[in-house]
């Protein structure tokens, strides 16, 4: 609405009056949806608080199950130096003795003559065959790559490489620079043999294979398994300095030899060290710390939904506190049945039920959880049924943790998860709030243009009127 002389004809203020009657017109509908708005916020919120608590939960239990939180088993190693220990739920408590006779290693290899880095000199032609294990690739060597750089990057960048590396070794001599293969990977398996019958040139010196008679190769380190001996009876060996699954559910990182005794071989006689002790057990204080963390965390969602619904009497009706934001909400009320109903389900294992409280969790008149106070008495429990609380987490398909996940997804899933449709409806409802704002807005803003016009027309037809009054009095008074 623009500025004008309205009303100067009639003496009214056209514009306050227009602005009057749209502010009495918009405020019951502009209140009505900025309610209505102001609730769906609300309940967007302690639901996206619901759901987050929810997802938290799920999130740890997730991550118990990865990290095998209720039947972890504790492994040491009583010299990390030379031996490093990991174990899973799989393995089984016992003490060991380990002595590490042997390191894997690669196959490394070194020509014994030199050649010439000038980028100009040609080396040889023809194909090379490089095999490692029962691998092989064949290198077609020819005038645009037969300089030793191009040599050693045709190897090293060969698609089909079967895991070895060529490097060059400046030894200080006069000549050039000497070529050495390694293989990738550690194990007497992984041998390399090069065969250069088809090449000409310095590069057909190069030829190697085990037992080869006045080879120009050298080799530099041999392919080796590891090997170990557990409790000085059983040798087992690796083609890596990692053992998995020796002894089950355990996996056995080397460092270095142990030493040995009366073998004439100074360099492992005068180690030290000549064995690695081993244990594993079972991992109580995990368990006890894992369901200290699953009893809190239940409880403080929990917390979280007994906040969002509460209602407290003894406050004023027309406190804003006094009824959460989603008291008498039934989709709330059911994640907290629906918990509960999962807590006081009993599990099946070997042949007898079990429930929560078996394992020092007791369900309060609140709806929490307790555990044991006693901390004695908590770790007898876990020690008495230690495989059990397990399987009541762990065990597949009918465990807590398996159920919990089932059940906590539908509430989150992104797709059909109850909390998550309900998050998409109010965020539609608040799309269409916001729409109806804005048409609303568009409402009246055409409501006040046609206010004030029709003010204007009024003011302009009572200039006229009181123009054709003037001219009547005019005229009366010209008679006298």
């Amino acid at each position: 609405m623009g500025l004008s002389a309205a009303g100067m004809a009639s003496g009214l203020d056209i514009a306050g009056m227009t602005q009057q009657l749209v502010a009495a017109e918009r405020k019951p509908k502009s209140d009505r949806i900025t309610n209505q708005q102001k609730q769906v916020n609300v309940s967007l919120s302690a639901y996206g608080q619901v759901k987050s608590s929810v997802s938290a939960m799920q999130s740890m239990l997730e991550k118990f199950g990865k990290d095998e939180a209720f039947n972890g088993q504790k492994a040491t190693s009583d010299n990390s130096d030379y031996l490093s220990i990991k174990a899973t739920a799989k393995a089984k408590s016992g003490v060991y003795n380990i002595n590490i006779q042997q390191m894997a290693q690669s196959h490394k290899l070194m020509g014994k003559e030199l050649f010439s880095a000038d980028p100009e000199a040609s080396l040889g032609s023809g194909e090379m065959v490089i095999k490692v294990g029962d691998k092989s690739m064949t290198l077609n060597i020819g005038e645009d790559n037969d300089d030793l750089s191009s040599v050693v990057d045709a190897i090293n960048n060969a698609e089909d490489n079967p895991g070895v590396t060529a490097t060059l070794i400046n030894t200080g001599e006069d000549g050039g620079s000497k070529i050495v293969f390694s293989t990738k990977e550690t194990g007497e398996k992984n041998t390399i043999e090069i065969d250069t019958s088809a090449m000409t040139g310095q590069l057909a010196s190069l030829a190697y294979k085990d037992g080869m008679v006045d080879s120009k190769v050298d080799e530099m380190q041999a392919a080796q398994d590891a090997k170990i001996m557990i409790d000085n009876f059983t040798t087992v060996s690796s083609s890596n300095n990692t053992f998995e699954d020796v002894i089950e559910g355990v996996t056995l990182d080397l460092k270095k030899l142990t030493g040995t005794s009366g073998s004439s071989n100074p360099e492992t006689d005068d180690i030290d060290v000549k064995s690695v002790k081993i244990t594993i057990e079972n991992d109580e204080k995990s368990t006890k710390d894992s369901l200290k963390s699953f009893v809190d965390s239940y409880n403080s969602l929990m917390g979280t939904i007994d906040k969002l619904t509460g209602f407290d009497a003894d406050k004023e009706p027309d406190d804003p506190n006094r009824a959460g934001a989603l008291n008498g909400d039934s989709l709330t009320r059911s994640v907290t049945t629906q918990m509960r109903n999962l807590l006081n389900e009993p599990i099946e294992i070997n042949g007898k039920l079990y429930q929560m409280s078996d394992f020092g969790i007791s369900i309060q008149r609140d709806g929490t959880l307790e555990l044991e106070e006693d901390s004695d008495k908590l770790d007898d429990i876990i020690s008495e049924n230690f495989a059990v609380i397990g399987q009541f987490f762990a065990q597949e398909d009918t465990g807590f943790l398996a159920k919990a996940d089932k059940l906590l997804d539908s509430f989150t899933d992104k797709t059909d998860g109850s909390l998550s449709v309900k998050e998409d409806t109010l965020k539609e409802r608040q799309k269409s709030l916001d729409n109806d704002m804005t048409d609303l807005n568009k409402r009246m803003a055409a409501y006040e243009d046609r206010t004030y016009k029709q003010f204007l027309a009024m003011d302009e037809a009572i200039g006229q009127m009181n123009n054709q009054l003037s001219s009547m009095m005019s005229l009366m008074m010209s008679f006298d």
